[in-house]
């Protein structure tokens, strides 16, 4: 089992279970398997470029190497930042009380470049957080389900069939309104790659 996910709210602690929600668990899965004229199942396999080997399931797998050719393990390697430093590794948030954040704008969840949904089975709720969320209200906090580069948003929302955690990233998209030009930044150039003058 899994730890629990614990938020703080007015100084209050809620304590859930979290059950990561997907769509065979909701709509059911149907798997489709190729028989052979007896009627046993067909093993998927694949040939070579040449024709001389028959690669099988289990038979390949990814790797990663360095400039010299040498195999890397995953753990020795590291994320690098954009100005070329190393990213520290940031822990799971489960078992780790996070601060929640709100209620916020529900907009917000329209700019969240979605990951993840996780049902949220409470074990432990304060009557206000779940008098607001069953209002609607929406909530927002850290969240990384297993070590990662970077920690991703949860928003905590509510419906009639229980708690959810929508995780993701936030995204920063500009909109234009309706009648309203469209100003490039100052720093990009029109470039006009045509050259009609030979035409």
């Amino acid at each position: 089992m899994s730890k629990p996910v614990i938020i703080k709210h007015n100084e209050e602690t809620a304590l859930f279970s979290p059950t990561r929600v997907d769509r065979a668990k909701i709509y059911g899965a149907r798997k489709r398997i190729a028989v052979d004229t007896l009627n046993r199942s067909c093993t998927r396999a694949a040939l070579t470029s040449d024709g001389r080997q028959l690669l099988v399931s289990g038979m390949t797998a990814q790797a990663y190497f360095n400039s010299g050719g040498i195999w890397v393990t995953r753990n020795e390697m590291v994320g690098i930042g954009p100005e070329g430093d190393v990213v520290d590794i940031k822990p799971s948030t489960l078992g780790l009380e996070q601060v929640l954040e709100g209620p916020v704008d529900p907009t917000e969840i329209l700019n969240l470049e979605l990951q993840s949904v996780f049902f949220l089975d409470s074990e432990e709720t304060p009557p206000l957080l779940l008098e607001h969320l069953k209002a609607g209200s929406v909530f927002k906090f850290p969240f990384n389900y297993a070590a990662g580069l970077e920690v991703e948003t949860a928003y905590l929302v509510s419906n009639d069939e229980g708690i959810f955690a929508l995780v993701g990233k936030p995204i920063d998209d500009h909109w234009v309104d309706e009648g309203e030009t469209f100003v490039a930044p100052e720093d990009e150039e029109e470039t006009d790659d045509f050259d009609f003058e030979d035409l």
